[in-house]
């Protein structure tokens, strides 16, 4: 599978996953996985809940000799901010077949933040290779404005 994620701010400014990274290198797409959960928030709830969040992780790896080391800043940058203005964006994932033609299926989340943001580089991390996990959530009572096609 190949993956796209598009994150935009209220300003307009984009960081986009995947796409850059397959147009400018030989490496391929960066992104690796992206798992979408719905999650009652009640694990014991008794019958059907109102109280839901959509939970994002997109998990890629970082090329050294990439013209996108900005895309990482910007999620690093993204993820420390302090300044509530910078906190939502909208977020775009775009799921397509292993050849990059046919979309799968596309989901478009507004109003999500930055829960966890990490950064693993060395030979001794799990995957071998210098990766980022990007894992992200949506604001309280945004739910019902989740699309899918």
């Amino acid at each position: 599978m190949v993956f796209i994620v598009k994150i935009t701010a209220d300003d307009g400014t984009v960081i986009e996953l995947g796409k850059a990274e397959q147009e400018e290198n030989n490496q391929g797409n960066c992104l690796t996985d992206v798992n979408i959960h719905l999650d009652t928030i009640d694990n014991d709830a008794k019958q059907k809940s109102s109280a839901m969040l959509a939970k994002i992780e997109v998990f890629g790896k970082i090329y050294e000799e990439s013209n996108s080391k900005t895309m990482y800043k910007s999620l690093f940058d993204w993820a420390k901010s302090l300044e509530k203005n910078q906190w939502y964006r909208t977020v775009d994932i775009e799921i397509k077949d292993d050849g990059g033609e046919e979309t799968f299926r596309k989901y478009h989340f507004e109003k999500v933040f930055v829960v966890d943001y990490k950064e693993f580089y060395g030979k001794n991390n799990d995957m071998k290779d210098n990766h980022f996990k990007l894992f992200m959530t949506q604001k309280e009572n945004t739910f019902k404005t989740i699309e899918t096609y």
